[in-house]
């Protein structure tokens, strides 16, 4: 245990002291790749304002699923993984106790950024230390990712409904700062915990002097996620041909990215489809039932399991692709519709997040889930496309990731939710 401090005293403690310092804590990190979304956001985060705050990962030592850890990776002692210092955890009670140990040695004037609400050893045991008074740390942020989209409360409902109340009742998210990537975030949010009070990101220290953490109630600062640090590709390379669809699922097979839709929304379409999925089947149970409603798909409609893909390789798989079918309970961003966007892939998304209006944009749809009639219309328009039609969908598509990864703002929110967060002044 003293190691872990010791370590954490000699290999940073000088080099931090003139930068606000941000303890982030997440189930999985790089180099893991699995677990989607929530690495690419905070890997974005660290490559983008690594140089103004002193970020340090507290993560798991193997990736989502793997039953080994990763390759010269060594447990409970701090490692330069790009702009950031990343401490990797074992699973299991030893896990936990070196996680305690560090969280209390955790200066005060740092910051401890949760992301998610629901995971155990990387929130739920911060927040009850915090209510138990065993942290010095005064400053608390947590970004809940999507988790409290109906969605995704709609998965096993009871037991995140009952910690929820419990949490509520205790007031165990008090004086807290909330993450929302988006105003439908905010709304999730305010939903769930109705006491939060808003704080407007672009002008968050406006009104507020001298912003201690207590000095006031929780609030809730609207950030987006830092996108991706890449350039548009060219779109398909693909000939369309009018009667012809590759379509294409990239994220992990659980209820919530809801594969089973995809596969409903196709069961009612003509023409020659072909339907590759990437990811880890994360929930065995679910992947099961996937298989089933496989084999019984129409003939037209051909189903390939790729597996899971690498980040690297992200980028590729879309643009050999013609459409992003995509219809998840609820993501607070969506990283990996930002990857296809940047690919030149047009997406057939649910409402459930926060790209939306993408029909008026002419670059995909965003559609209810339950009017699965109007997804396989999509679907069947793309279908009988030509060549011609296509084109101009995946142009337009490439000019509207050209506009996304422009957008000054989406940084300089980040910056200022990190300054209030660290009680500092406006920059």
């Amino acid at each position: 245990m003293t190691v872990i401090v010791q370590t954490y005293e000699d290999s940073n403690g000088k080099a931090c002291k003139s930068r606000p310092q941000i303890f982030i804590l997440l189930n999985w990190y790089l180099p893991g790749f699995k677990a989607g979304g929530p690495i690419r956001s905070i890997a974005n985060l660290v490559s983008v304002l690594g140089r103004e705050f002193c970020f340090r990962i507290v993560t798991s030592d193997r990736d989502l699923g793997d039953t080994s850890r990763f390759s010269g990776v060594e447990i409970n002692r701090w490692m330069q993984v790009g702009e950031a210092d990343v401490m990797y955890l074992e699973p299991g009670w030893r896990g936990h106790l070196k996680m305690m140990v560090l969280l209390r040695s955790v200066d005060s004037a740092a910051v401890i950024y949760l992301n998610g609400f629901f995971p155990r050893r990387y929130s739920m045991l911060v927040i009850f230390m915090n209510w138990l008074g065993l942290l010095q740390a005064r400053h608390l942020v947590i970004a809940p990712r999507g988790e409290f989209s109906p969605g995704a409360l709609g998965i096993k409902p009871i037991r995140k409904m009952l910690y929820i109340a419990i949490a509520s009742r205790l007031g165990l998210y008090q004086r807290m700062i909330w993450h929302a990537s988006t105003e439908l975030e905010a709304e999730d949010i305010r939903r769930c915990f109705p006491g939060v009070r808003d704080i407007g990101i672009a002008n968050i220290l406006q009104g507020i002097e001298q912003p201690q953490r207590h000095n006031y109630g929780s609030v809730l600062s609207i950030a987006k996620d830092i996108g991706l640090i890449s350039n548009p590709a060219n779109g398909s390379a693909r000939q369309k041909r009018p009667g012809q669809l590759s379509v294409v699922f990239v994220s992990r097979i659980s209820p919530k990215k809801n594969l089973l839709t995809a596969l409903e929304v196709l069961q009612g379409v003509s023409g020659d489809v072909s339907f590759d999925i990437y990811g880890p089947a994360e929930d065995v149970m679910y992947w099961n039932r996937c298989q089933k409603v496989i084999e019984r798909l129409p003939a037209n409609v051909q189903v390939e399991y790729r597996g899971m893909v690498e980040h690297a390789r992200v980028n590729e798989v879309f643009a050999e692709h013609d459409l992003f079918l995509f219809p998840t309970l609820g993501e607070n961003f969506g990283h990996v519709i930002c990857e296809a966007l940047i690919a030149g892939c047009p997406v057939l998304l649910s409402d459930q997040t926060p790209w939306r209006n993408l029909e008026e944009a002419g670059v995909g749809w965003d559609i209810p889930l339950g009017e699965i009639g109007r997804f396989q219309a999509a679907v069947q328009q793309c279908i009988d496309a030509n060549e011609e039609w296509y084109a101009g969908f995946v142009a337009r598509t490439g000019e509207y990731a050209k506009k996304l990864i422009a957008d000054p703002t989406v940084v300089e929110d980040n910056r200022r939710m990190f300054r209030y967060a660290s009680g500092g002044s406006s920059l």
